[in-house]
């Protein structure tokens, strides 16, 4: 039995139906309060001027988000859109916005720096790319003359969030850098863009397919993993507070013992484990990901890895390809569509 593997270049045409189908829902809300107004088609985003679209459900402004570092009150319904970190752009986009800023991603399997569930979207639309980590871009943020900056799932500081705030209203997570669920995601997103209502939906929505998966795959209830990834001088496991993991756990699976004890009661959502610690990873699946196909036999190098009984059974799972390791590590409404399928079909080869 070998380590089975996912390398990703385009969506399967199902998956991305189902995608599209999440924001043609979000389009048609629009319809139904735009009107027939030549205002409400989609122009260019970027730093140039946008039309203005009015998506926002009755009654849906002001509105006051509580986060981490306080609470953001957003007077109007925001047009120029600014997203910092993993995945807050796909919630706009599943609220019918095309952001004016947004992550660069760069790796296998993504092309134009932009995440492939939202190549289509953007065609005549592409908002302008930014890294934020490790620092902040805010010249750049504050070009584009953002109504509002989403920084839900990222890692920002509390000084950066004070510069952030000073550009414009900026939401930031409600709890620890990195841990913000796909839920409390799409519903603080949707409360700042005015849909409050079709958050609910598009949660609920998803949900159900996350929850139909699970019952569809009884092989995989109470099944172990261990989620890492390569690390300086061991490797780094990622936390049951993590996105990923509590994903998995919706659809059935456990956070492995030796995931329990070095993750403890930290409130991280992941930790360095040291290699002679590695001994102690071991579950029913190994989740890995190994991006550019390098990780894997680079680990097989050390022979507490190379060792482990999943390893030698061949019960690990690589994550291949930077899309779907993204897809797959920071979980949204247009993600899950994307890869649950995939991810699930792995995780079933190699358990069975």
């Amino acid at each position: 039995m070998t380590p089975t593997s996912s390398r990703r270049r385009t969506a399967p045409r199902r998956l991305l139906g189902a995608v599209a189908s999440l924001v043609t829902l979000a389009a048609l809300a629009a319809c139904s309060t735009a009107g027939t107004d030549d205002s409400a088609s989609p122009a260019p985003a970027g730093g140039g001027d946008i039309a203005t679209t009015t998506l926002a459900e009755a009654d849906a402004f002001p509105v006051s988000i509580d986060h981490a570092y306080g609470s953001t009150t957003i007077e109007k319904e925001p047009q120029r859109v600014v997203t910092i970190g993993w995945s807050s752009q796909d919630a706009v986009v599943a609220f019918g916005k095309v952001p004016v800023g947004i992550e660069k991603f760069t790796g296998p399997g993504i092309e134009d720096d932009i995440l492939p569930w939202l190549t289509e979207t953007f065609e005549g639309a592409t908002p302008e790319l930014l890294t934020s980590n490790p620092d902040v871009p805010f010249e750049q943020i504050a070009a584009l003359r953002p109504d509002v900056i989403i920084a839900v799932y990222s890692g920002i500081t509390d000084t950066a969030y004070e510069r952030l705030a000073e550009i414009a209203p900026t939401v930031a997570f409600p709890g620890s850098a990195w841990e913000t669920s796909w839920q409390d995601q799409t519903t603080m997103i949707g409360a700042a863009l005015g849909q409050p209502a079709r958050a609910d939906e598009l949660v609920e929505g998803v949900g159900t397919t996350v929850a139909e998966t699970a019952a569809a795959h009884p092989e995989l209830q109470g099944k172990t993993i261990t989620y890492a990834m390569n690390g300086e001088g061991g490797v780094i496991v990622f936390c049951p507070s993590d996105p990923r993991i509590e994903l998995l756990t919706q659809v059935g699976l456990e956070p492995s013992p030796g995931t329990l004890a070095v993750c403890g009661a930290e409130d991280a959502s992941s930790v360095s484990v040291s290699s002679e610690l590695i001994p102690t990873l071991d579950a029913d699946a190994f989740i890995l990901i190994d991006v550019d196909e390098t990780v894997y036999d680079t680990l097989l190098g050390n022979p507490l890895f190379a060792a482990l009984p999943s390893v030698v059974d061949g019960r690990v799972v690589r994550v291949v390809g930077m899309d779907y390791a993204m897809a797959t590590s920071a979980p949204t409404v247009l993600s899950i569509p994307y890869a649950l399928d995939e991810f699930v079909a792995q995780l079933t080869t190699t358990l069975g």
